[in-house]
């Protein structure tokens, strides 16, 4: 019993016309009539009852029809899936990551996707924090992460919420405040806080303290970093603070952190574009929800 056999069969089955089952399939009626006389002699059922005018099922012929209509389905499916897995293996994925990202858990999901996907490449691009969105919508990414804040409804991107990023102030184990295990941002003022470069575009983008609240509440914001790296080497020279949404577990070498009161928590989310049905992509969106879903 040939996979051809079947088509004849079920499309004669559901036309109940030799000659409309041969047109469907771009073949002749008798090329229609030997392939069912050959099924029909290989299983030794009678499956249709003909006459010179019509034909109709037999009650094996309808069991028949019915199984084989959900055997070549999954047959359907399981060339699908083969052929899917098949281009993944061979793709080369890009996925954006924010600054002060969850860095030993991403490290996971590339290791799980290069598990499941052995052949299949995965770059980590750093993602633009004043326009984050734009990265994904214009090809530069594949995936990225996203702070809810920064989106409302786009009908064109699907988020997947993972984690809660609560406030912290960051600064220098020997500075007189490290000590607290507690801040409100009346307790910073006369201190200096890290606002300018990418601090200030990463903080706007996870809408945390405006500029106008840190100067109201006596904060001197005259700080400067043009990186972010160099924001955080300011915090370890004892110069100046820094104020961002942290994982409350995570660990930053060298600093001290502690948190900020006022602030509610930035939920972090994967985003991908809603028209990118590849097997790639939602590999690694599941792979990042049983992850965080496990914590």
């Amino acid at each position: 019993m040939t996979l051809y056999q079947l088509e004849c069969f079920i499309q004669v089955a559901e036309t109940l016309s030799f000659v409309g089952a041969a047109q469907k399939l771009c073949i002749t009626q008798p090329a229609i009539t030997y392939q069912i006389r050959s099924l029909e002699k290989e299983i030794s059922v009678i499956l249709f009852e003909r006459n010179t005018r019509s034909c109709k099922l037999t009650a094996a012929g309808q069991a028949f029809y019915q199984d084989m209509v959900q055997l070549l389905s999954y047959h359907r499916l399981a060339v699908q899936k083969a052929q899917d897995i098949s281009r993944a293996e061979r793709s080369h994925l890009v996925v954006g990551i924010r600054k002060l990202f969850d860095y030993d858990r991403m490290a996971q999901m590339v290791t799980s996707f290069n598990m499941n996907l052995p052949r299949a490449t995965v770059d980590i691009m750093p993602q633009n924090d004043a326009k984050p969105l734009e990265d994904l919508r214009n090809g530069r990414i594949d995936l990225g992460f996203f702070y809810s804040s920064e989106h409302n409804e786009c009908s064109d991107i699907s988020f997947l919420p993972l984690y809660e990023l609560h406030y912290y102030v960051l600064m220098n184990p020997n500075h007189p405040l490290a000590k607290r295990s507690s801040l409100l941002l009346s307790d910073l003022k006369g201190e200096a806080v890290v606002t300018a470069g990418s601090v200030a575009s990463f903080l706007s983008a996870c809408q945390g303290p405006s500029l106008a609240q840190l100067k109201e509440a006596g904060i001197d914001i005259s700080h400067s970093a043009p990186s972010f790296e160099g924001a955080l080497i300011m915090l370890q020279a004892g110069k100046a603070m820094l104020i961002l949404p942290v994982l409350p577990l995570a660990v930053v070498p060298g600093m001290v952190k502690i948190p900020l009161l006022q602030y509610p928590p930035v939920h972090i989310e994967l985003g991908w574009m809603k028209q990118d049905t590849r097997l790639e992509i939602f590999t690694f969106v599941n792979i990042a929800k049983k992850l965080y879903e496990s914590l």
